[in-house]
């Protein structure tokens, strides 16, 4: 008779996430699995697969988590401005429990380059982030927020490229006043 597990299995792949956001996919050993995870190797592999398909697992599972967050900080009663502003911040300033950076960041330099099955994680994780900013510059636009001539694509991508860009800074520990003197160039565009 197989045995029960004896751990939640989100909980056990938030701890992965955590532990890949900070060393990385290749200096986080299988041991540092284990040893982080408070699993046994062989609960791993079978739960999760190899360290490959945990990895692809903990980047589905992050994607929710970021994407979720989004959609709970912002509010139709808010300004384009406050809606872009608030991402933002939740980006460049994460919270004390949550660690600095961006689990599709770093895979997008450490393993797209030479894996496909990460990069197309990491590009669809760009596109929906950007779809997401069209919907919001859509609505934006029909409440007259922006300028009506605006394409809302290119600001888009260009909001979406400044997120990335902050989700980097963020690792190198950059002053507060810098993050903000960011954020508030990126909304005059808006």
């Amino acid at each position: 008779m197989a045995r029960a597990k004896e751990f939640d299995y989100n909980d056990v792949l938030d701890k992965a996430t955590e532990i890949f956001l900070e060393k990385g996919y290749y200096n986080t050993s299988f041991q540092d699995l284990v040893d982080y995870m408070g699993i046994h190797r062989r609960s791993i592999y079978d739960t999760y697969g190899d360290k490959k398909q945990l990895y692809l697992k903990a980047l589905e599972r992050y994607a929710k988590f970021v994407n979720q967050n989004y959609f709970s900080l912002i509010s139709d009663d808010m300004t384009i401005h406050q809606k872009f502003e608030t991402i933002f911040k939740y980006s460049a300033f994460p919270m004390k429990d949550c660690p600095k950076g961006c689990l599709f960041v770093n895979s997008a330099i450490e393993l797209a380059p030479s894996d496909n099955d990460i990069s197309t994680q990491v590009k669809l994780f760009f596109e929906n982030t950007k779809k997401f900013f069209v919907d919001i510059l859509t609505v934006a636009k029909e409440k007259k927020e922006i300028d009506q001539s605006a394409n809302i694509y290119k600001i888009a991508s260009y909001l979406n490229n400044v997120l990335i860009g902050i989700r980097v800074l963020v690792k190198c520990s950059p002053s507060e006043n810098e993050l903000n003197d960011i954020i508030k160039t990126t909304l005059s565009v808006l």
